[in-house]
């Protein structure tokens, strides 16, 4: 099986991102890696959803109008043999219980991305100690990005329960979740179709028997055994990002994906 997309990507758009993220050289890196289909996803907050002002830094400013901007160099670099969607990475806003984007906004998006791991943005400090109530805090935000009213919209949930930026290991928060508690979330994330994502830099670094013995692997069996669909993803803010692409046939190959296990908007 070959796999060839690659749904998450920031262009430098996203304050968080490198200079050198542009559109060209997501092109490149589609030519180099044999990338079909890539999804370019900036980070944005809608500012008619609440709690933006109380996280400040770059979402005063990456708004809807800041990322739609972009659509129309999309539209030009498709023109000329590019095979770009246009989406976004929301956030999850602790003061709505929400997604922090609109259902006016998520229905324009080709691909929508919605974290319940961005708790070092989105989670009071106090939740990191004790670990369970770190995990407690995304198993509450999965649970309410799921049903919320712009599920149906939602392709995936990127890094689910990993938390990013962590003052400590978060594969091992994945321990203080139940296997009754994941599929409670997985149920009904497959119902909506909302995909997991699978990120190749999830395991770089690590030996063959390291990522056999990793957590992940626990809670993406829970999650397939559930029905939930996948998607590929770096996450890439450089070109630096997409130099571990080629591990997620590793993750692949463990988890016995086939092709009808991936979300059908990368197998059109």
């Amino acid at each position: 099986m070959k796999i060839d997309h690659d749904l998450h990507v920031h262009t430098n758009i996203s304050l968080c991102a490198s200079p050198e993220a542009t559109l060209e050289m997501c092109m490149e890196q589609c030519k180099r890696l044999g990338i079909k289909k890539m999804a370019i996803t900036n980070h944005m907050w809608d500012h008619s959803v609440s709690g933006w002002e109380e996280i400040g830094r770059f979402y005063a400013v990456q708004d809807a109008d800041y990322v739609f901007a972009i659509r129309k160099e999309i539209d030009e670099a498709n023109k000329k043999g590019a095979n770009f969607l246009f989406g976004c990475e929301t956030e999850y806003s602790l003061k709505e219980r929400r997604p922090a984007i609109r259902p006016a906004a998520a229905e324009q998006m080709e691909v929508l991305l919605v974290p319940n791991s961005h708790t070092h943005i989105t989670m009071p400090k106090s939740f990191y100690e004790p670990h369970r109530k770190h995990a407690e805090y995304m198993i509450d935000s999965f649970w309410d990005i799921v049903k919320s009213d712009v599920a149906k919209y939602i392709t995936a949930i990127p890094h689910p329960f990993l938390a990013v930026a962590c003052p400590y290991d978060n594969h091992m928060l994945l321990n203080e979740i139940r296997d009754d508690e994941f599929k409670r979330c997985f149920d009904a994330a497959a119902e909506k179709g909302i995909a997991l994502e699978l990120n190749p830099n999830y395991i770089k670094n690590k030996s063959l028997s390291e990522i056999y013995d990793d957590p992940i692997l626990r809670m993406f069996r829970i999650g397939k055994e559930c029905g939930c669909k996948f998607t590929v993803a770096t996450d890439a803010h450089s070109a630096e990002h997409f130099e571990n692409y080629h591990l997620i046939y590793v993750l692949a190959s463990l988890l016995d994906l086939r092709e009808d296990d991936f979300h059908p908007i990368v197998r059109s």
